[in-house]
């Protein structure tokens, strides 16, 4: 590009320079804009700069000008640095991602804030020797999902689970699902669609998911998925497995109330059973995993009613025990 072809992109260099290279902690001199200009072959004055700093304010820039030191830099941006460290720990942290993707996203995240605060974030990234997904095609898959919800139509996959040798293995001899995306969950880190198959809705992980494609078949299951109730079946589901849902009384300590009102939420129906227990009357979805999460409570919760769900416990636990005799 000739050179006075080059004084055209002036402003979009300077707007680059202050989000690149400036922040509160460290401004810029005038010398520091002009050397910048000048290493992309942009020559500038002092008093064509003035001008161009008010350009990018009016733009909407908050250039803050320090007139003691003479110094400039960008005061505002749309997310600030704890934000953008909020951001990153979350996505450092997710198992849903892999962590080639987890890394090439806060790289991303990085471009939002200078480069003296992307070090700093970089710095504070530790992420964890975690079980994550191996699956890089998750976020794709939650594209087509939504994007199939979207077009009212159903969607095609496979199935896969991981073998002893930690392979991933397609389920049922790699048949192909098509079902009808009605609702996506997010539970205990990890992303599942709740779809319309067979007459019934069923659940799927969103990582075990695999050719994830748009069908040609518009959704079955409406008239069904209207008469759910969202809410209250991810407050009685435990890791998203599905069971009988039934009313079970439960008696807690009074320890127990943030795990309760956790799982629940504040309008559970509680009351008090004596001066260090209340009782809870929930509807769960009865299944191992919901026995799982009262056991994981110990002496502090107990299953009172119905009979048949505390007999199911019972058994599960005398089968457990058995184990280990």
């Amino acid at each position: 590009m000739a050179r006075g072809e080059r004084q055209k992109l002036k402003l979009l260099y300077l707007k680059q320079f202050f989000e690149e290279k400036t922040d509160e902690d460290h401004p810029a001199t005038m010398a520091d804009i002009i050397a910048y200009l000048k290493s992309y072959g942009v020559e500038a004055e002092r008093k064509s700069i003035y001008s161009d700093l008010d350009a990018l304010a009016e733009f909407g820039m908050d250039v803050h000008n320090e007139e003691f030191h003479k110094t400039y830099q960008l005061s505002d941006r749309y997310f600030d640095l704890p934000e953008i460290k909020l951001i990153v720990d979350s996505v450092a942290s997710s198992k849903f991602l892999s962590e080639k993707k987890s890394m090439m996203l806060i790289k991303k995240l990085g471009s939002l804030c200078s480069e003296h605060q992307r070090q700093q974030v970089s710095r504070d990234i530790h992420v964890m020797n975690r079980a994550r997904t191996m699956n890089n095609s998750a976020l794709n898959a939650l594209d087509h999902i939504q994007s199939a919800m979207r077009n009212n139509c159903t969607i095609t996959f496979k199935y896969y689970h991981y073998n002893v040798e930690k392979e991933r293995q397609a389920a049922h001899n790699g048949k192909v699902y098509e079902v009808s995306p009605w609702a996506l969950f997010y539970d205990n880190e990890n992303y599942y669609l709740r779809a319309f198959m067979d007459g019934d809705f069923k659940t799927f992980r969103i990582d075990r998911m695999g050719s994830v494609a748009s069908g040609t078949k518009e959704r079955e299951g409406r008239e069904e998925f209207s008469k759910m109730d969202i809410a209250s079946y991810t407050k009685a589901t435990f890791s998203m497995f599905d069971g009988e849902q039934e009313r079970v009384d439960m008696v807690f300590h009074n320890r127990m109330i943030d795990a309760v009102i956790d799982k629940f939420g504040k309008d559970v129906w509680l009351v008090k059973e004596d001066e260090w227990h209340f009782k809870v009357t929930a509807t769960v979805s009865v299944s191992p995993q919901f026995f799982a999460w009262v056991f994981g409570l110990g002496d502090y919760a107990t299953i009172t009613a119905p009979e048949s769900v505390v007999k199911q416990m019972k058994d599960m636990l005398e089968k457990v025990g058995k184990r280990y005799e």
